[in-house]
């Protein structure tokens, strides 16, 4: 049904481009308007009778020229100079410059129309008839550049440039502005030289030409030596920008600066209390951090400024490229969360290595309901054989300060912190991993509803306390549909049945209905999702899905990439669909899937080495789903 619908559309577009053409043809030699073609071609004509004939057509010689001007961008076998010299010649410099381009506003559209509907075969084949490096060209800047110069070398028609600036993919506002302003210089000339031939003798607009005429021949005799400084151009200025990092020590003067602000920030948001029982780390060492907040990294360097720790986090930080180089600055390393990082591995090791501080949120991902969610047993065994002192650095309170579903910082909230020595490399050495591994696990475990029971006096007084939760809560307890949830101020409550539940000061829902907490919720879905696969090992989720990968550029951390779906069952993640323009399918095996990561009502992601495969769902609440179904999955098979 599809492809029949599409071949009608192409028809149909066709045919009235065929019909448009035939009727502007029929225009253009009828009546008077061929009159005036006729009388450039006359020996008896004066310049001034040219101009007279012309002007007294009209609107009619004004759109026959506009006309002229499109024809010869669509067929581009047409030359534009002959249309532009009588543009000159009849209506002078000015105004028939606004013609010319008129016609080649039209045209161009056209040709963009064109391209989109016939897809890109068209483009392929104009593309193949100019001999530009155009795969090393991938940033907006650089296109724009080889549009332009390619408007300058002679013998490239402009509907050949037009259908291959189609054919880059960038949007219409960008091209229509790219190919106007590329013709334009052209359009001048040629207008000028036929006004010249007015206002002035036939010798000097003769004189003129040659001279252009001159600078044309040049040009082609050169030209590949142009073409060839161009491709090195191109390659030069084209190399995408990368997050590889090779980790330096820390600008301490920025260091400072940005913890002065920081502390600015929280002393008007939170009050911080901190509990220390050693010193502060020296190194070698790796600080262990607990991760229930966005803004963790602010309390942590609250307090380890001293020591210039060297933080791990996430990579696609690093894909900004002002962001990038600040965190570079600072002595911070990117990861690439739950798969092999050799960087971030070599990285660490030399901060180690220098005697400094490394500091960790072994975790790799934000607290979802303010509790521990284990480490990856890869983490754990870089722990183990690194051998240095390790500290463990808690934080409590974060979570519920600003959660990973919430908007904003509570203010008034309240934020504990407290350092201990986990093991010193002696203890490690004498400690096999099975016994490290627990010891880890139970030293790094929290649960920030346990912390708040002990803190019977806090309270969170803010009216939109619920906002955001419709995020990772997504199945309704009472009528077990999903993707139905919404939230208001301090609500969330169920589009389909009605179901309404409300968070007090204290993060627990009214009346223990329909769960005491947040956390009991979540653990419903996540039980909700093991037994479906105990009843069907082969069940699976599903979703239409943007895909964003890292920025070429850049200017922003993530570009859009293509459109697809995903599929995720006990085999693992595959992706089918476009990507960069090109069909593909993308598969991560289960065995390499330790957890989707995922963004609350924004995405969920996995790393492929230095890339990250970002993928937007249509409905942005299920990105928790596929994060609880990648954890239900693993911990499923795995037992």
């Amino acid at each position: 049904m599809k492809a029949k619908k599409i071949s009608k559309t192409k028809l149909l577009v066709g045919v009235a481009a065929v019909v448009l053409i035939a009727l502007i043809a029929v225009f253009l030699l009828s009546g008077k308007n061929f009159e005036v073609f006729k009388s450039f071609f006359r020996k008896d004509i004066t310049r001034e009778e040219i101009r007279e004939t012309a002007r007294g057509l009209g609107i009619k010689g004004v759109i026959s020229v506009a006309l002229l001007a499109m024809l010869q961008i669509i067929f581009v076998f047409l030359p534009a100079e002959p249309v532009q010299v009588i543009a000159g010649v009849s209506y002078g410099l000015g105004f028939g410059i606004a013609i010319c381009m008129v016609g080649v506003f039209i045209g161009n559209t056209v040709i963009y129309i064109l391209y989109k509907v016939f897809g890109k075969r068209i483009g392929e084949f104009y593309s193949s008839k100019i001999d530009i490096d155009w795969n090393s060209a991938k940033t907006f800047r650089i296109i724009a550049l080889i549009i332009f110069i390619l408007y300058f070398l002679p013998a490239i028609p402009y509907g050949m440039i037009c259908f291959f600036a189609a054919s880059t993919g960038i949007k219409y506002p960008k091209y229509i502005g790219i190919t106007l302003l590329g013709s334009l210089p052209s359009v001048v000339i040629g207008v000028g030289l036929g006004d010249l031939a007015i206002q002035t003798s036939l010798i000097w607009a003769a004189v003129i030409f040659v001279i252009l005429l001159a600078v044309v021949i040049v040009v082609v005799i050169k030209r590949d030596k142009i073409v060839k400084k161009l491709n090195a151009y191109i390659k030069k200025k084209s190399k995408p920008y990368s997050s590889d990092t090779q980790v330096r020590k820390p600008n301490k003067p920025l260091y400072r600066t940005f913890v002065f602000f920081s502390n600015i920030f929280l002393a008007f948001k939170l009050r911080l209390k901190c509990r220390r029982s050693v010193k502060i780390p020296e190194g070698p060492s790796i600080v262990l951090v607990t991760h229930g907040c966005f803004i963790d990294f602010m309390f942590v360097l609250k307090y380890l400024i001293k020591c210039y720790p060297h933080i791990v986090t996430a990579r696609m930080y690093f894909y900004h490229k002002f962001m990038g180089n600040m965190m570079r600055k600072g002595g911070i390393i990117p990861k690439s969360m739950f798969t092999a990082d050799f960087e971030c591995a070599r990285n660490c090791f030399r901060v180690l290595k220098s005697g400094e501080v490394l500091l960790m949120m072994p975790e790799a991902r934000l607290s979802t309901v303010g509790r521990f969610e284990g480490i990856q047993d890869v983490t754990s065994k870089f722990l183990y054989t690194a051998g240095v002192k390790l500290y463990i650095m808690k934080l409590h309170g974060n979570y519920f300060a600003r959660p990973k579903w919430g908007n904003g910082i509570r203010s008034g909230s309240t934020v504990e912190c407290e350092i201990d020595e986990l093991y010193t490399p002696e203890e490690l050495k004498e400690m096999d991993y099975d016994t490290f591994k627990k010891k880890l696990d139970e030293a790094m475990y929290y649960d920030e509803y346990e912390w708040l029971e002990t803190r019977p006096k806090l309270k969170y007084k803010s009216k939109k306390l619920a906002q955001g939760l419709e995020g990772i809560l997504y199945k309704c307890p009472q009528c077990g549909h999903e993707l139905c949830t919404q939230t208001k101020g301090r609500k969330i409550f169920c589009t389909h049945c009605g179901m309404e539940a409300e968070l007090d000061d204290r993060y627990a829902f009214l009346g223990q209905k329909p769960f005491k907490d947040i956390r009991y919720w979540w653990d419903y879905q996540y039980d909700c999702l093991v037994n479906e696969i105990k009843n069907d090992p082969d069940c699976f989720i599903q979703a239409e899905v943007e895909l964003k990968h890292s920025s070429l550029d850049g200017k922003k951390c993530l570009r859009h990439a293509g459109e697809g779906v995903c599929r995720l069952d006990a085999n693992g993640l595959v992706y089918s669909g476009t990507d960069d323009g090109k069909e593909t399918e993308v598969r991560f095996s289960g065995g390499e899937i330790y957890r989707i990561l995922f963004g609350v009502n924004e995405d969920f992601e996995i790393y492929s080495g230095k890339e990250i495969y970002f993928f937007v769902p249509r409905d942005k609440r299920e990105c928790a789903k596929w994060y609880l179904v990648s954890t239900a999955l693993k911990d499923y098979f795995k037992s």
